[in-house]
């Protein structure tokens, strides 16, 4: 890593910009497909949680960047030094495997949004260019261009708010489902409700933010600011996020209509929202991979050349962190390659966000315990609020996984 002593305090406009990409990321094709299967299966029932889940959000990725501000180590590398390396051989090896289902997921959900807007189109052919477009970017661009090209395509999120708006709701009514909510205690509720707190509160993003400090220099000066710095892109993901599900709710499971695959997501808008939101919904499906896939590959890199003691960075060209940029090429050739299998999108997209729900909170709980050591983080521990909401987040995940698996 360059110097990290010349820069001691950040630009405000950079600062909204990692905010984004860290909150836009969360709202990968994965993620939009348990939204809309949350919408469509439960209503509008599960929208507080939601909502309530985003001050849980922004406390863990608070902690994360204040790890990152502190030790100037990635998340992965301060596991391994403080915790030693079989722990963090286990942590990093369901880190990875997380990331790989939801990359996976993620090609899955831009190749159907693909086949949405390109029928005639073979997506054998055309994927593989995306993902060589992508791993391009990823390996020969800079960390700086690679964030700016992030936060354009975080635009693109905006057409989901669009798309609610177009199925014409009665917001009053809207808004007493979503405060007067009808709670189901069986294990599909809550199988719901773990695959939508595990594309919220992901492992990725936490070791991703820890990442995105490194990659800006950070200094201790940083660590009284982070709640505000992740606050903007993490309130505007769960806002498109809430803006899926209400769309979802209104045009499909009021009208109990099932859906099996992505495509049959898109097409049942078409009657109730219009065309413009069946449109909408594919394109936001192809940007939203287009940004999240990058994140995933790269965090999946990061996460095991520090647990081996490689040479990381984005900003480092090939031949001086082999070993990094080899996991980062074969995440994208694993990712591609399930893709192209004959899998359900529908069940892969669903079930690698109820992966990532059970893994979370235990990869927390060892975040947690890092923020709290003071030969750590010396005098910028954790103070009570952040511990308080961090364990509540772990404990509400544990119980809705508990709950899903023996209700």
């Amino acid at each position: 890593m360059p110097n990290t002593k010349k820069k001691t305090k950040r630009h405000p406009l950079k600062k909204l910009v990692h905010g984004f990409i860290i909150g836009n990321a969360d709202n990968d094709p994965a993620g939009i497909t348990t939204y809309t299967l949350t919408g469509a299966r439960t209503g509008l029932s599960l929208v507080l949680f939601h909502l309530l889940s985003t001050p849980l959000l922004i406390n863990a990725q608070a902690i994360c960047a204040r790890i990152g501000d502190v030790t100037k180590k990635g998340l992965a590398t301060n596991i391994r030094l403080y915790y030693g390396k079989p722990i963090a051989l286990i942590l990093s090896f369901f880190v990875v495997l997380a990331n790989l289902a939801t990359l996976s997921a993620d090609f899955v959900g831009m190749a159907s949004g693909l086949n949405l807007l390109f029928p005639q189109i073979n997506l054998i052919f055309f994927l593989p260019l995306i993902a060589a477009f992508l791993w391009y970017i990823v390996v020969y661009k800079s960390y700086q261009q690679l964030a700016r090209i992030l936060t354009g395509l975080g635009i693109i999120f905006l057409s989901y708010m669009v798309a609610a708006f177009l199925a014409k709701p009665d917001w009053l009514d809207v808004g007493r489902q979503i405060f007067l909510p009808q709670l189901q205690f069986t294990p599909s509720f809550w199988l719901m409700a773990i695959a939508m707190m595990g594309t919220t509160i992901t492992p990725f993003l936490f070791y991703w933010q820890v990442t995105e400090e490194i990659e800006d220099h950070p200094s201790v000066k940083n660590v009284k600011s982070e709640v505000g710095e992740v606050s903007f892109g993490l309130i505007f993901a769960i806002l498109i996020s809430t803006f899926i599900i209400i769309t979802s709710a209104l045009t499909l499971h009021s009208r109990s209509i099932e859906v099996t695959t992505i495509s049959e997501a898109a097409l049942a808008l078409r009657p109730f929202a219009g065309e413009l939101s069946y449109l909408l919904f594919s394109i936001g499906l192809i940007g939203s991979g287009m940004l999240a896939i990058p994140v995933l590959t790269s965090t999946s890199a990061y996460t095991i050349a520090e647990t081996f003691n490689w040479r990381t960075g984005l900003n480092k060209k090939i031949n001086q962190a082999k070993g990094f940029y080899t996991i980062l090429t074969l995440s994208f050739f694993i990712g591609l390659t399930v893709a192209l299998l004959k899998i359900n999108p529908i069940k892969m997209l669903f079930y690698s966000q109820v992966l990532n729900g059970l893994i979370t909170p235990f990869i927390l709980a060892v975040i947690l315990k890092l923020a709290t050591k003071k030969v750590i983080m010396k005098k910028y521990t954790l103070g009570k609020t952040q511990k308080t909401l961090g364990w509540l987040t772990v404990t509400i995940m544990i119980l809705a996984g508990l709950a899903a698996f023996s209700l």
